[in-house]
């Protein structure tokens, strides 16, 4: 289960599957997220952005549900 306090690197890494999630908020925060924010927690992420933390978290989560 991903948590608001992992990290974008170590969430890809242990699910590589994730990728598209957080590549689907690029156009909204002007960036790539994985690019410029890889060492960055998702709370951290979530605050600089004003993104819904419990919506990212639940696609997330949903994401590596499907797949188990």
């Amino acid at each position: 289960m991903i948590t608001e306090e992992m990290r974008i690197l170590d969430i890809v890494e242990t699910y590589p599957q994730t990728e598209s999630v957080f590549s689907s908020y690029d156009e909204m925060i002007g960036k790539c997220m994985m690019c410029n924010h890889l060492f960055d927690s998702l709370a951290e992420i979530a605050q600089a952005y004003h993104l819904d933390s419990k919506e990212l978290l639940l696609k997330l989560n949903q994401i590596i549900a499907k797949d188990q």
